[in-house]
């Protein structure tokens, strides 16, 4: 088996896998290919496989340490029942690893990219651009956006008028929810106590959109035949990977455009959100009016209000 063979056939064990999501555990490659041709593959790899970074860039010899941010929920890091984690920051992580000519992978939870960087990994996965503390964050494998879902053939962006009058799952006091809050247009919260409880209430069909995080609903959705994509309520954030060695910083941003010009990190991606396309700004939902701030009280005013409360 080429090293080719072996990459087609990893790619699509990623998509398989990412549909399952966290009911997945570990996989045993020999399950399905059997036993020679695997060992095969993966002595072709090691010996294929030549390091574009040096060991004393590295926290490991030999080996990527991979940071995953505490933070980061599904799809990009679930923790199956059996405690392993699987998810795109982790599909990724052993992408670049790949490109950056190292047959080992090493994935450690992480709570501070500054501090981890300085003592723990050697990048960390899933960064908002400018959110990187002193390491810079480099490419864009992901975005962050709220997003808007629809039951039924729609197409994105859907004008904010379809969404006047409508109601909506979404979780209160959310991001999302802050968000929709921002504009002028006037949606009935149903309140949900998680985003699978508001994605089978549009499915059933007694609300007409769920607003949530765009991936996490992406994720969601490919559990559903007939819940799509309706357009995003702000300007995506880029998601990038934080990196503070600059031999790596160089490293890392060519193995990411790498993988996303050899269509790797699109059958990555594609696994888990489904046929969620790159968010741009072409995608936010048209008609948006921002909500005008509050203007500040007249000195006086508040008395005057406390007067006329006390008179009734």
């Amino acid at each position: 088996m080429t090293r080719h063979h072996m990459f087609t056939l990893a790619a699509a064990l990623v998509a398989a896998l990412g549909l399952t999501g966290c009911e997945i555990g570990p996989v045993n490659l020999d399950d399905f290919f059997g036993t020679p041709s695997v060992e095969e593959a993966r002595a072709e790899r090691r010996e294929s496989l030549a390091p574009v970074v040096s060991d004393t860039s590295l926290k490991q010899a030999g080996t990527l340490t991979v940071g995953i941010l505490g933070t980061q929920s599904a799809p990009f890091a679930i923790t199956s029942t059996e405690g392993s984690q699987v998810g795109i920051d982790l599909d990724m992580g052993h992408a670049l690893a790949d490109e950056l000519g190292l047959a080992s992978v090493s994935f450690v939870p992480v709570s501070d990219v500054d501090s981890a960087l300085a003592d723990e990994c050697d990048v960390v996965m899933g960064v908002d651009a400018g959110e990187g503390g002193s390491a810079t964050v480099v490419g864009a494998y992901a975005q962050s956006a709220v997003g808007v879902f629809a039951r039924g053939d729609v197409s994105a962006p859907i004008d904010a008028s379809a969404l006047e009058g409508a109601t909506v799952g979404i979780q209160e006091g959310s991001v999302s929810a802050v968000t929709l809050d921002s504009y002028e247009v006037s949606t009935v919260h149903s309140p949900c106590a998680n985003l699978n409880e508001a994605f089978d209430s549009l499915e059933e069909g007694t609300v007409d959109y769920v607003i949530c995080d765009a991936y996490a609903g992406a994720y969601l959705a490919t559990a559903y035949s007939d819940i799509a994509f309706a357009g995003t309520l702000d300007d995506p954030a880029m998601v990038g990977v934080a990196v503070s060695s600059p031999e790596l910083q160089s490293a890392v941003q060519t193995a990411l455009e790498s993988v996303q010009s050899n269509g790797v990190a699109g059958i990555a991606l594609a696994g888990w959100v489904g046929d969620l396309p790159t968010l741009t700004t072409d995608l936010k939902v048209t008609g948006l009016v921002e909500r005008a701030d509050e203007p500040e009280p007249a000195e006086g005013a508040e008395d005057e209000s406390e007067s006329d409360a006390s008179a009734e």
